[in-house]
């Protein structure tokens, strides 16, 4: 039962992770010589992922972010393993690269119990502020520098990494965060794309039997993904039944601002 906990929580520890392996980028852009080039091999950053309404493109998020100013992220996981264990893991994440601000939060419950109370991170002129645990028994810590604030951001879309997006199909136009977005839709179940990215469903291809599955991806006519959203439910070859869902919103596109945390002071302290 706990072996089928860990993946999840590696999810969360691997996010965080990720936002500390590249020194202070919580500032202003940089040249647009060094971001005009998409890392993920597709089309340059001033490709109309839109153009056409049918071919399923994404522009480069990192000038796009910068060039926008601020955002909100919300990422979120949920599924029950083959033990019946429910495992549920959120981060929420906003970010004023103009203010250098940016704040986060993680979470996770199993069985609707929580894990450790949660990670908080505040980040602003430099400094970094952390806390960690619930109003019971929470620790601060301080430190200077600032994490990746867009590797981070961009790390918790999934839209490019599963390589099922040659798949996904154009479904209509439709409006999110009061912008214009064009959506598509995975309608096959992808076997792998599950195993994946799921901690509820572990295994090799062929173990897993899907009964139900929805692939959703809304792109805004700048290129962005916007949001994105999975979900299944399935029998592994033993006969126990999992599920499993994540969801991906980016919001507030130029218009986010980070505020200072109730606990600023006692982190300072």
């Amino acid at each position: 039962m706990y072996s089928n906990r860990i993946p999840v929580l590696l999810i969360a520890v691997l996010v965080l992770l990720a936002g500390c392996a590249g020194g202070a980028d919580v500032a202003p852009a940089a040249d647009a010589d060094d971001t005009d080039t998409p890392t993920d091999g597709g089309g340059s950053a001033d490709t109309d992922a839109s153009s056409d309404g049918d071919d399923f493109e994404l522009s480069d998020p990192e000038r796009l972010l910068r060039d926008a100013g601020s955002f909100t992220v919300s990422w979120s996981y949920a599924g029950v393993d083959a033990d019946g264990v429910e495992t549920a893991v959120t981060r929420e994440f906003a970010a004023d690269l103009d203010a250098e601000r940016s704040y986060s939060r993680t979470t996770s419950t199993t069985d609707g119990q929580s894990d450790a109370g949660g990670v908080e991170q505040y980040v602003a002129d430099g400094v970094t502020y952390v806390r960690v645990g619930g109003d019971d028994g929470a620790t601060y810590t301080s430190y200077e520098g600032s994490t990746e604030v867009l590797a981070t951001a961009i790390a918790l879309s999934q839209a490019r990494a599963y390589g099922a997006d040659d798949d996904l199909t154009f479904a209509g136009t439709e409006t999110f965060d009061g912008a214009s977005v064009e959506r598509y839709e995975l309608s096959a179940a992808n076997e792998a794309l599950i195993l994946a990215g799921s901690a509820a469903a572990q295994g090799e291809p062929g173990t897993l039997e899907v009964t139900s599955f929805e692939y959703v991806v809304l792109v805004d006519e700048d290129g962005l993904s916007r949001h994105e959203s999975w979900s299944f439910s399935g029998r592994m070859d033993d006969g126990s039944e999992v599920s499993g869902s994540w969801e991906y919103s980016l919001t507030g596109v130029g218009s986010t601002t980070v505020e200072e945390p109730a606990w600023l002071d006692e982190a300072r302290a």
